[in-house]
């Protein structure tokens, strides 16, 4: 056996390094024949690929400058004069600004030709970023926001090129997949019962009368939605085992056929201790699914919580999925779990409250800090500052986090808020963990 998984062992290495060979030859012919062109045409083939990539291949292999300028008034026959233009425009600045050193390996090339100049451009670099005796790679990095395409692409920089390691999707364009409640006098009866998996998370925040808002957050995977009907309960105690309030809906799948799909329940509840009993039954599947756990609304007694807790989220823009998901800031769309993928865009929403005013207005600066928890020092490896000034004493905070190139691990976000004109200063704290991409 041990000789076997040796065998097997140097056939995964040789495959690998085959694989390598080959990449880097493929790599290497490609550069060969880029660089024998002439600048003008170097700049046509980089324009091409980022629109039409089998054009670019073809183009780099005609033999002679003669095929190739044909070829290229050929691809755009049948075209406007204002694309070609648009075109040409887009490739000579993508050319000047991002080609100067690795043009074959800059992703802001491709991306520039294809959409065109962002609307919004930030460039990140190291001084943004904040560490004391780390072992964490900075480097410079971009974030590149096109509000037309509903796109944010984020780039990062090897050696001399920046590479691109996330596309993000905000925006109508993107549908959740989500649970909706409809009026049904279905009696819900499970003979036999297979389990039924469900991720939950619970978010705190003030509301007015001395009332705790408390959102429950649900999340499961539905492989096929034909004719699915699922019953949602949710009972909550109080610490004297009393039941407080139930809710009971029945809910069918909205905006997808199958995958992961987003629910949420609200209660409004003066401040105590809770315990929460959520149950799930898949009537299609015959499968249910139970949990229960422990909700403490202490703090928010007589309103002296002055900051929510901090809740991550798949996205929060300014698009409509359903009213349960809507909140000041726009379409809050909450994870219940806190493991994400490396690179991959995610956000963080709170809430501020009895913040001073100046001419009915507030004014806060938010800063959130990312600290690596497995290192035995406190260890900053990302600070992101920004000030508000928004109407009234409730701050409504949504922020975006890049995770960039952070390596794999545990991570804690903390925000912090000073009040500008009080000087008052309120903490929150959420963890996360980055897993690498499968």
């Amino acid at each position: 056996m041990k000789e076997v998984e040796i065998n097997r062992k140097m056939k995964i290495i040789c495959t690998l390094f085959t694989f390598i060979i080959v990449s880097c030859t493929v790599t290497n012919i490609y550069a060969a024949r880029y660089y024998r062109l002439l600048e003008k045409e170097r700049v046509i083939f980089l324009g091409l690929r980022g629109i039409d990539t089998l054009a670019a291949v073809e183009y780099l292999d005609l033999p002679s400058a003669t095929e190739r300028s044909r070829y290229y008034e050929n691809f755009w026959q049948g075209k406007t004069t204002e694309e070609r233009q648009e075109f040409q425009r887009r490739i000579e600045y993508a050319f000047q600004q991002f080609g100067r050193y690795a043009p074959l390996s800059d992703d802001r090339i491709p991306v520039y030709v294809k959409y065109g100049p962002p609307s919004k451009r930030e460039e990140i670099t190291p001084e943004k970023k904040i560490a004391i005796k780390t072992t964490e790679i900075v480097r410079p990095a971009e974030v590149w926001t096109y509000k037309k395409y509903g796109l944010i692409f984020d780039f990062v920089r090897m050696a001399r090129a920046y590479k691109k390691i996330a596309e993000s999707k905000f925006g109508e364009e993107v549908k959740i997949p989500y649970m909706k409640e409809i009026i049904s006098d279905t009696s819900i009866e499970l003979l036999s019962q297979l389990p039924m998996e469900f991720n939950t998370r619970v978010g705190r925040f003030r509301q007015k009368r001395n009332l705790t808002r408390l959102e429950l957050y649900i999340t499961f995977e539905i492989e096929d939605t034909t004719d699915l009907i699922v019953s949602r309960t949710v009972r909550v105690f109080d610490n004297i085992d009393s039941l407080i309030e139930e809710k009971r809906s029945i809910l069918i799948a909205q905006n997808s056929d199958h995958g992961i799909f987003f629910d949420e329940v609200n209660f409004w509840l003066v401040p105590d201790d809770y315990r929460l009993d959520v149950e799930l039954v898949d009537v299609k599947q015959k499968r249910l699914g139970r949990k229960s756990f422990e909700v403490s609304l202490i703090d928010y007694q007589d309103d002296a919580k002055k900051i929510s807790d901090l809740i991550p989220a798949l996205l929060i823009d300014k698009a409509f999925t359903h009213e349960k998901f809507n909140k000041p800031v726009g379409r809050v769309i909450p994870l219940t779990v806190t493991e994400f993928p490396l690179c991959n865009l995610f956000y963080f929403y709170a809430e501020v409250y009895n913040l001073e005013t100046k001419n009915g207005e507030h004014r806060l600066r938010t800063t959130y800090e990312v600290t690596n928890k497995e290192k035995m020092r406190r260890e900053i490896v990302d600070v992101m500052i920004k000030d508000h000034i928004e109407a009234g004493d409730v701050a409504y905070l949504a922020a975006e986090y890049h995770p960039m190139d952070l390596n794999p691990g545990s991570y804690i976000m903390t925000l912090r808020v000073k009040d500008l004109l009080s000087g008052e200063e309120r903490n929150a704290v959420s963890e996360f963990e980055l897993i690498p991409i499968e």
